[in-house]
């Protein structure tokens, strides 16, 4: 959906305050009055709220943001979307739009890096006038407008910037990666974070005299798409990078005769989506397995299935396609 602020147009009026009532929106009500500029400094946070006025026919359950720095309003810095009324939120790296509605690639990212300083995304949620979130005071209807409208909130951080790389530029669930971190404090203790600050560090490492680290991890269970990954100092500072998440497939076990059970456990793809598994030659159908919220299926998840009768000995490809992501990964057997 494309917004803007002045009614009687075929776009959506879009309305952004720092007041939880919204009763002093920063935009509008013009068009002439439409512009946004909000200036972020290292060890601050903001808080805006977001309300968009209800526009007719279907409303998706999936929203996405794209926030602008720097005066560049062709390329986002920052693009993520989440389901309607729910709190966890992606990277977005999909086809979007500018402001000024042209197509374009999203930031694919959650934070936003400048010279002295990273934004971060650490809360995102859109809802329906019905079910305000707990920090959304009403559904304010402004006119121009038709109803109540829908709203949400964001919530960004910005750090003093310290650096972080990686080795790999994409990994799938459980694959070794070296993370290279500088700009820290000598010796000071830095945690490492996956997908959010908000969780738990995954790792904790010590700074070096020069307040650099270097740490092998195994990338942590995670959908598929870009995720951040992030290493904050005991005094502030900030290194983010992002590791595009790839699928992956473990068969067990993994030698195997015509006939036999063997049990299939998938990594690394959309977040509760359905994934077909394929025995590849003949090729048919296993059966479907039902991600979870890290985009896996395992354990008790995880696709129990027989090894064909018609399987050729030697080493044979079992393949899981995505539903909805369309990502694919390949195990191996070898049929005795």
């Amino acid at each position: 959906m494309l917004w803007n602020t002045l009614g009687g147009d075929t776009y959506y009026d879009l309305w952004l305050a720092q007041n939880p009532d919204a009763t002093l929106p920063i935009n509008g009500p013009a068009d002439t009055e439409a512009g946004i500029s909000i200036p972020l400094s290292p060890g601050t946070a903001a808080q805006l709220y977001i309300f968009g006025q209800r526009g007719p026919g279907t409303v998706t359950g999936i929203y996405g943001l794209n926030l602008f720095f720097d005066g560049n309003n062709s390329a986002p810095g920052i693009s993520v979307f989440g389901a309607t009324g729910a709190p966890a939120f992606s990277a977005d790296a999909s086809s979007t739009f500018t402001l000024a509605g042209a197509p374009v690639a999203g930031a694919g990212q959650i934070y936003y890096t400048a010279a002295d300083s990273i934004v971060v995304v650490e809360g995102y949620i859109w809802d329906n006038p019905a079910t305000p979130p707990g920090d959304v005071c009403q559904a304010f209807s402004f006119i121009p407008g038709n109803g109540a409208d829908y709203f949400g909130s964001i919530q960004l951080r910005t750090f003093p910037a310290a650096t972080l790389s990686a080795n790999l530029p994409s990994a799938a669930p459980g694959t070794s990666v070296t993370l290279y971190g500088g700009g820290f404090q000598p010796s000071e203790t830095v945690d490492i974070y996956a997908g959010s600050i908000g969780t738990s560090p995954i790792v904790s490492v010590t700074a070096d005299s020069t307040g650099a680290f270097t740490v092998a991890l195994r990338q942590p269970p995670a959908a598929y798409g870009p995720q951040g990954i992030f290493a904050l100092g005991q005094t502030g500072e900030l290194g983010a990078t992002t590791i595009l998440v790839i699928p992956d497939l473990a068969v067990t076990p993994r030698t195997v005769s015509p006939g036999d059970p063997a049990t299939v456990d998938g990594f690394g793809f959309g977040a509760g989506e359905l994934a077909d598994v394929y025995w590849s030659n003949p090729r048919q159908l296993l059966g479907t397995a039902t991600t979870n919220a890290s985009g896996s299926f395992v354990g008790s998840g995880a696709l129990k299935t027989t090894i064909p009768l018609n399987s050729p000995s030697g080493s044979n490809a079992i393949t899981a396609i995505g539903q909805t992501t369309g990502a694919v990964a390949v195990g191996r057997v070898t049929v005795k």
